[in-house]
């Protein structure tokens, strides 16, 4: 029923590494440009620390069922996200550059929260 998965390339395992891009979005407060908020979505790439642990295993029922519980567990983030942005911008609470600030955290906490869920439903 399930297809076989290839196991992973040796540099595979090492792409969380570039989460570490994400801390040059602290560069806005040095060239106030927004176009530097947008790198704090690197920090998306520390989801695959998880993920690659997992991506070795045989895929199964269980399998699945936990990567269809963490994808229901993930989809909260964008949602709350995208309603802080609608709604801070709607009532002015934000300006564009806050706006860009929870479109990248938001960016990278989806996919952190389902590596982490993943994670956790495969151990649990």
């Amino acid at each position: 029923m399930f297809k076989s998965r290839k196991t992973p390339r040796k540099y595979q395992r090492y792409v969380w590494l570039m989460g570490f891009m994400g801390f040059l979005g602290f560069g806005y407060f040095i060239d106030h440009s927004p176009n530097s908020l947008f790198l704090f979505s690197f920090f998306a790439f520390f989801s695959a620390y998880f993920t690659a642990k997992l991506a070795a295993e045989m895929p199964d029922e269980r399998y699945e069922e936990n990567r269809l519980k963490a994808k229901a567990a993930a989809l909260f983030v964008p949602v709350i996200a995208l309603f802080a942005i609608g709604f801070g911008l709607t009532m002015e609470w934000i300006r564009l550059t806050g706006a860009v600030i929870i479109a990248a955290a938001g960016w990278a906490a989806t996919f952190i929260t389902y590596a982490i869920a993943f994670w956790y439903y495969e151990k649990h």
